[in-house]
């Protein structure tokens, strides 16, 4: 692994995934752009447009992403996997497209990994009194999740779910993925326990995104939940 005596020598690569996002993923490129400036570090944005109809494409590359197509929709697992194969960095950021997370809030992601020897940060959801009910609700099948994942790490695991992270590119790339939807999460998270990696979960702010959530409840749930389970059960079962 590489030894970073200072971030200057850190290349960053920012991965958004996009589904018809045309309203709010071009502030989160500009914004994680003019963070990651601030910062000084070197680093690449790269939104991989899952199949929209809209003008997603359009619009990040006007805000300065590099865009990738899946060509058709194939949904948020495969997006992150065209954009890890895609991207450059020793450290890759993933973050939601529709400004749920702030990317403002890198920083807090990339400090634990750069300067920490961390090699996953996980972001921890910290809701306001204005956070939809759906939301909520939806958080309660994360902590059934997180339940399963916390036996199988033999450590707390709060949100297991969240897709805004940051960890080390060798992490992802030494990774045999297979999720297509949602399920992108726990299965790197598993993964990543698997290798030993140390990871720790940063607190962070959400809010609700310009689109409603493209996860639906109880499909994405079950699914969710049958992988994890097979992957702690089954731990070399694809």
């Amino acid at each position: 692994m590489k030894n970073w005596r200072n971030s200057d020598s850190v290349l960053v690569s920012v991965v958004i995934p996009a589904f018809n996002e045309e309203q709010a993923v071009g502030m989160v490129v500009e914004r994680a752009c003019g963070v990651l400036e601030e910062l000084g570090l070197t680093y690449e944005v790269i939104v991989v447009d899952d199949g929209s109809d809209d003008d997603t494409a359009f619009v990040c590359k006007r805000c300065g992403a590099r865009v990738i197509g899946n060509g058709c929709r194939m949904g948020k697992g495969m997006a992150l996997r065209m954009g890890f194969r895609a991207c450059r960095g020793d450290v890759i950021v993933t973050l939601d497209g529709d400004g749920a997370h702030q990317p403002e809030e890198i920083p807090r992601l990339l400090k634990p990994i750069i300067n920490g020897g961390f090699d996953l940060s996980i972001g921890l959801r910290v809701f306001s009194s204005e956070t939809s009910p759906m939301v909520k609700f939806r958080m309660l099948g994360n902590l059934i999740f997180s339940y399963f994942i916390s036996l199988f790490a033999r450590r707390k695991v709060v949100d297991s779910q969240c897709g805004f992270r940051a960890f080390r590119a060798d992490l992802v790339r030494g990774m045999e993925l297979s999720s297509r939807r949602f399920d992108i999460e726990s299965e790197m998270l598993v993964n990543a326990i698997r290798s030993g990696c140390r990871f720790v979960e940063v607190p962070i702010t959400v809010r609700d995104g310009s689109s409603p959530s493209k996860v639906n409840v109880f499909a994405d749930g079950l699914i969710i939940f049958w992988k994890t389970l097979l992957s702690v059960i089954f731990p070399h079962r694809k």
